[in-house]
């Protein structure tokens, strides 16, 4: 694994000081001036982010073509002694769409497995509605099924929280555990061989199954399942080639064995306020370098399929996900150095953080390069400029940025190209994804639109980093799952700013600088507006499908377990809008919602308003219930028995 490493290392490296030496020759006369080594400084480190994202896919289609064992590991033979528990934390989510998947899932695995459903909803709506289709599935199930319910008054420490809840309350009955998010799904077949993994090599523990983006039919979301299905596999080999027993967590549709996580991985509460301070946001990357810190193994298995998950069904849903991503990686940077941590483990932590912080520093070189420009030369006529496009540089060095325009390039969509050929080596794969015209064109369309998304991105990702520095925290809100066209009025009212920061600049560049060399970032900027509205489209996404485009194999080929709970989602009822009520009309609801309420503690509240709120609920006068009361009566349980 060693020799690996260091390869990819001098390979990154060499590519970087290559890079800058030929950008060193470009800008140089008479020395550097300011701007110009502020340039060669930000292009270094940005030319090594690329590079390695370049070399990392360059290994991983090495380890496709020669097939190289990926996971060294071997599964038991004999039936598994162990008791495993399938985990899904759920916080205001579709209710059909998370049971659906729950019992699609346990079809799948059949009765090995027991599987918690564990609520931090606070929407009471949703809280009575999971418990009325918790007891629903118990029923068609039969009484035998190992499907258990849990809700939790306060969601302390948001998902780790939750899971830490499970482990300190039934952890010590299980081996290993399962973490789902509420858009997963995974196969018996998968779950099995998890399992069957663990129990022959017992230094592991934690085995991640990359989940494979599914399920959607909005263009973006196609796009991004097509980029997920074609692409991801030469990253995640690449990673697996190289990271060996020093893997990394991703936060779900991965198994867990208990004791590890349960002896080493209780997350610190970070001294001061949020952004930077409180709930550690990001926990997976952590929760996975205190394994390794303490001597255990986290694998990936690249190969294991039968992992998958949603992707957001909007650019806009994408970008609201990222915004507590990006901050919960940031506060990596107070972790990366903390004590006894491996190498491997602090690199994973850098390059989460780097992911982020990458984007204002493509703008900011993108900047200083525009100044520079513009101080070095006249403005030349426009006519001129759109005959010969040039830099203004204070010497023509036209052959070696030539050479640095091509190797960027090469970097950036080098790794594209590297995927669909090992989709086009291999027949199956080929079929999977609707023909080599299909793959080939949708690698195209994939690139023009990824091309024109990341200036949109770049720009977002920019201005998150921004206003986390200035200590602006954010919250951890359900994630929009559902596909649906976005409104031109709330697309115009978000994505505004960069379309007239893309006129500004337009402007500013057009008479000043060479504009185009800056026309890629400035298109993606001025069609921000119809991009996003045009690829939200789940009419467009089904237009894709039927022309051919951004297939995959779940598609083409289908899978029991998605195709199920698909249709257990479709046949699904209506879930009451205000569940909540029906613990108030219906005895059978409120008996169950109090078993279930148990000995839980009573949410917070003002005693006396809780008088007020139980005789309103005598009355049955809620229509002016906020969520903060309804959470206040449905943890009471003795004002709610009062009601019988």
């Amino acid at each position: 694994m060693a020799p690996r490493r260091w390869l990819y290392l001098f390979l990154v490296l060499a590519s970087t000081v290559a890079a800058v030496t030929q950008m060193v020759g470009v800008l140089q006369i008479d020395g550097l001036t300011f701007p110009e080594a502020a340039i060669l400084f930000l292009f270094a480190i940005l030319f090594a982010w690329i590079a390695s994202s370049f070399w990392l896919a360059v290994f991983g289609a090495w380890a496709r073509w020669t097939k190289a064992a990926l996971l060294p590991l071997n599964p038991a033979a004999e039936t598994s002694a162990a008791r495993t528990a399938i985990l899904m934390p759920v916080y205001n989510e579709d209710v059909a769409r998370v049971f659906s998947g729950v019992r699609a899932i346990r079809e799948s695995a059949g009765p090995d497995f027991d599987f918690y459903i564990l609520s931090d909803s606070t929407n009471p709506a949703s809280w009575v509605a999971e418990e009325i289709e918790w007891q629903s599935l118990k029923q068609e199930l039969g009484e035998d099924a190992h499907v258990f319910y849990r809700h939790r008054a306060r969601n302390t420490g948001r998902k780790a929280g939750n899971i830490q809840d499970f482990c300190e309350n039934w952890g010590q009955l299980y081996d290993y555990m399962v973490i789902l998010d509420a858009d997963s799904l995974m196969t018996g077949k998968t779950l099995t061989l998890l399992v069957g993994l663990m129990d022959a090599n017992p230094r592991a523990a934690l085995i991640q199954a990359p989940a494979q983006l599914v399920g959607r039919h909005s263009l973006f979301a196609r796009i991004q399942q097509f980029s997920s299905s074609v692409y991801g596999p030469i990253h995640t080999a690449g990673l697996a080639f190289l990271q060996g027993a020093d893997g990394n967590y991703w936060g779900h549709n991965a198994i867990i064995r208990v004791h590890a996580f349960m002896q080493h991985c209780g997350l610190p509460r970070l001294p001061g306020k949020p952004p930077f301070g409180g709930e550690i946001m990001s926990h997976d990357f952590i929760e996975a370098a205190l394994l390794r810190r303490a001597g255990w193994d986290v694998w990936m298995a690249p190969d294991i399929g039968g992992s998958f998950e949603e992707p957001p069904p909007t650019l806009l849903d994408y970008l609201v996900r990222d915004r507590r991503w990006c901050q919960g990686n940031l506060q990596h940077l107070r972790i990366v150095f903390a004590q006894g941590l491996t190498l491997p483990s602090r690199l994973h932590l850098a390059m989460g953080v780097m992911s982020y912080v990458s984007s204002p520093l493509w703008l900011l070189l993108l900047i200083v390069s525009a100044i520079d420009m513009m101080n070095a030369a006249p403005p030349p006529a426009a006519d001129a400029i759109m005959l010969h496009p040039a830099l203004a540089l204070s010497v023509s060095q036209s052959a070696e940025l030539v050479i640095l325009v091509v190797a960027t390039l090469v970097l950036l969509y080098g790794p594209k190209l590297l995927a669909v050929i090992a989709v086009l080596e291999d027949p199956r794969a080929i079929r999977a994804h609707g023909g080599a015209g299909s793959v080939i064109w949708g690698a195209l369309w994939e690139s023009i639109f990824s091309t024109l998304m990341a200036p949109i991105v770049m720009l977002q990702h920019s201005w998150y980093v921004v206003s986390i520095l200035a200590g602006i925290a954010t919250g951890w809100n359900a994630q929009t799952r559902t596909d649906r066209a976005l409104p031109l009025r709330l697309v115009a009212r978000v994505f505004a700013p960069h379309t007239l920061i893309g006129v500004a600049a337009t402007v500013i560049l057009w008479r000043a600088a060479p504009f185009n060399w800056f026309l890629p970032l400035l298109a993606g900027l001025w069609l921000a507006i119809p991009l996003v509205i045009i690829s939200s489209s789940p009419m467009l996404g089904l237009v894709a499908r039927r022309e051919g485009l951004f297939l995959v194999p779940s598609e083409t080929h289908g899978s029991k377990v998605l195709g199920r709970a698909h249709a257990l989602a479709d046949s699904h009822g209506e879930v009451p809008e205000a569940s909540q009520n029906l613990v108030l009309e219906d005895a059978a609801v409120r008996d169950l919602h109090l078993t279930l309420l148990g000995g839980a503690p009573l949410a917070a509240g003002d005693p006396v308003r809780l008088g007020v709120l139980r005789a309103q609920a005598a009355r049955r006068e809620t229509a002016g219930f906020s969520r903060e009361d309804w959470a206040l009566l449905l943890s009471d349980a003795e004002g709610l028995k009062a009601l019988s």
